[in-house]
């Protein structure tokens, strides 16, 4: 434990001993302004602040031997904070120190605000001096209560007023000068936060130019930070959310080379910027002997030799990589073994037996399988699939099965290249194929995959003249599968699938389903109705477009047709209040009238007694007919109209012979409105259209009139 570790935990628990460290660390022959800047600023939040402020001189031979820069300003201003004895020696560093400011035209009145002219008391005196220093207009400052970074506008000595505005603030705020020195931190015009809030469109510009150097300004000024906290920073204040996921992508494949910045071991782990940067070797060497598992240290050399090639052209750093594989002890025929061939052999100029092809011939199936299955690095797992076809002779069973088993995206598409190109595989992975369509849970990752790219016509297995009905099976099938996985640990492919079918209005289901016949369609329903991912409304649509493809279907469920009552969500909601009117208000009052009618005696001869009671039975009438309406209420939604022929939620342009046009709005009976051509779905002018598309002929009003145009009431 070194000495700043012994004195930060002895500094709660053990002040006597701190102390006593603390003399010993005085004769420091070695003196670290970093460790002394860490060390001063824990003090100054501690509680032997005080007890420590009495010493504080003692740390003044230890700042005379700091080279000087802002690290020996950082102490000696530290020095300041926690001192307490405010001696003549400490007055005449401060003096000597503040000198540099003297041709400032507000140096002696700063010099009486910080008690450095009466000599007086000068706790905290030189970060105060700097900090009315730097308030001039066009400066920047950070508030440290949560208002964020701030330009300032205005200052005056004489009110000790400084005017700022700020990015979290809607106006420009007055601040005296003791709150500015307890809240306000000063910030160069070059530095991150400054940069951000005072031209952030110059300073976008820049991070798109510059990514790596936008970077760099952020953690050199804000410090430390993971990939979530520089997506924070950086997002919306200077890169567009839009652009971000690629912006972001390219910035880390440049920061790779960037010897300033450390990267991460995993995403939680922050980001580090060191302006004197970092070895790539060292780095290299740093996480070779961190750990004791073969697997991380080949992707650790992997992910040298991939990114930083030109360090390879330094003959010891080759070296050196090469005799860290060659150090690893490695099971013989394993993955791992093949990867640190193929690292010697592809980036590192080194012959690799393993990788001979008569080795690799040699191998048997599973040995092959087992080994491309634990390769984890992708690109070598590539590479080692070419080998296998180029060397090996059972590369076509290989290939098949890991073309049915694989969940990687990339392999599988390398795989299928393969196979579709060999006339022989290829008709094994068709044979594969058509058992999966029959039984999708086979190869479920397998088949969604292949769904997609049968449907945008990228497979090449199928000849043209038989994609319709492949299609239409495969279709049923996704139905199918996004039934059975609905519940189980699957279920993302039955969104997945939900997603590709209900994309673009149900694009791929239209385009599937054209022109099939009857039973098909029928069939399609039925499966589409026992898929949970399907909303009632989604359910809706597709028996929509299986009657625009079979009209027939319409016919055969009639009375499921009738029963449906289309409704705008306005009229739905009116509908719905008008039945809590009718239950909570209207049939209460009548209840009261029947009550009063009844103290009136006679029931026989009492007339208000007999009205109040038909008005209950008209009411209870109107209730019951409005319940039962609601429940067959469907909401016209944008997904259910169609606009290939005449239907609810369709608006149509009628011309007669003499060239007159009419338009009409179809819509359910609760928004019908023939004042403004609205028309019931129910009423006989709708009837007469629904159905018919474009170019047909509508009796109306004893005239012909042709439909002119068929549009949705949402264009």
């Amino acid at each position: 434990m070194d000495y700043l570790e012994k004195l930060q935990s002895l500094m709660e628990n053990h002040p006597s001993d701190f102390f006593s460290l603390w003399e010993e660390y005085c004769f420091n022959d070695v003196v670290k302004g970093d460790e002394l800047v860490v060390l001063l600023e824990k003090i100054k939040g501690s509680t032997i602040a005080p007890a420590f402020g009495k010493i504080a001189e003692s740390v003044i031979p230890l700042w005379e031997q700091l080279p000087e820069g802002e690290e020996k300003d950082k102490v000696l201003s530290l020095v300041f904070d926690v001192q307490t004895t405010n001696s003549k020696n400490l007055l005449e560093i401060a003096l000597q120190q503040v000198k540099k400011y003297e041709d400032s035209a507000n140096y002696k009145e700063a010099l009486r605000i910080v008690g450095l002219r009466d000599g007086i008391t000068f706790s905290h005196c030189l970060g105060r001096f700097a900090l009315l220093m730097h308030l001039s207009e066009g400066n920047f400052v950070f508030h440290q209560g949560g208002w964020g970074v701030g330009e300032i506008m205005g200052v005056s000595f004489l009110q000790q007023k400084v005017l700022v505005e700020f990015e979290g603030v809607l106006t420009a705020k007055d601040i005296s000068f003791e709150t500015a020195f307890r809240m306000l931190v000063p910030l160069r015009k070059d530095h991150f936060l400054a940069r951000r809030f005072g031209d952030p469109d110059a300073f976008e510009a820049f991070a798109r130019k510059e990514p790596v150097a936008a970077i760099e300004c952020l953690l050199k000024d804000l410090g430390p930070k993971n990939a979530k906290e520089i997506r924070n920073e950086l997002v919306e204040l200077v890169i567009p959310e839009e652009d971000w996921s690629r912006w972001w992508q390219s910035a880390k494949i440049k920061m790779k080379k960037d010897a300033r910045i450390l990267a991460p071991a995993s995403s939680k782990d922050p980001y580090v910027f060191d302006p004197k940067g970092f070895s790539f070797v060292s780095q290299l060497q740093a996480s070779l002997s961190g750990s004791n598992d073969a697997n991380k240290k080949i992707t650790s050399c992997y992910a040298f030799v991939r990114d930083l090639g030109s360090e390879l052209k330094d003959e010891s750093n080759r070296q050196l990589v090469i005799k860290e594989l060659k150090a690893l002890d490695l099971p013989a025929d394993s993955a791992l073994l093949i990867q640190r061939a193929m690292l010697l052999s592809e980036f590192l100029g080194e012959k690799a037996p393993e990788l001979e092809c008569e080795n690799i011939a040699k191998l048997s199936e599973d040995q092959l399988f087992d080994i491309v299955n634990n390769i984890e690095i992708l690109s070598l797992q590539k590479s080692f699939l070419a080998l296998i076809h180029s060397c090996s002779p059972v590369w076509v069973p290989v290939y098949t099965k890991l073309f049915l088993t694989t969940s990687t995206s990339m392999l599988r598409e390398q795989v299928f290249k393969v196979l579709n190109a060999d006339k022989e595989a290829r008709e094994n992975i068709l044979k594969k194929v058509f058992a999966m369509i029959e039984q999708p849970l086979l190869c479920p990752e397998l088949f969604v995959w292949l769904f997609a790219r049968v449907v945008d016509g990228e497979d090449g297995l199928f000849a043209e003249s038989d994609k319709k009905e492949i299609e239409r099976q495969m279709l049923a099938s996704a139905l199918e599968l996004m039934h059975k996985v609905a519940t189980t640990s699957q279920k993302d492919l039955g969104k997945k699938l939900y997603s590709f079918l209900v994309g673009q209005r149900f694009l791929v289901v239209r385009q599937i389903i054209d022109q099939a016949s009857i039973e098909y369609l029928k069939e399609f329903v039925l499966l589409s109705s026992k898929c949970p991912q399907f909303t009632q409304g989604d359910l809706g649509v597709l028996r929509s477009l299986a009657e625009v493809v079979q009209p027939a279907l319409k016919r055969g469920t009639p009375e499921e047709e009738e029963n449906i009552l289309w409704t705008t969500s306005d009229s739905f909601t009116r509908m719905k209040n008008k039945l809590q009117s009718l239950v909570g208000k209207e049939m209460v009052e009548n209840a009261k009238e029947i009550e009063d009618a009844r103290a009136l005696g006679d029931l026989r001869e009492n007339s208000e007694y007999k009205i109040a009671l038909e008005r209950r039975a008209r009411l209870q009438e109107e209730i019951h007919v409005l319940s039962e309406e609601i429940n067959r209420a469907k909401i016209l939604t944008k997904d259910a109209v169609f606009t290939d022929s005449v239907g609810v939620g369709c608006k149509v342009v009628l011309e007669s012979d003499q060239g007159d046009k009419v338009c009409y709005t179809i819509l359910g009976p609760w928004d019908a409105n023939p004042d403004e051509k609205i028309l019931s779905l129910k009423s006989k002018l709708a009837q007469e259209m629904v159905g018919k598309a474009v170019g047909e002929t509508v009796l109306f009003q004893g005239k012909k009139h042709k439909i002119k145009e068929i549009s949705s009431i949402w264009d």
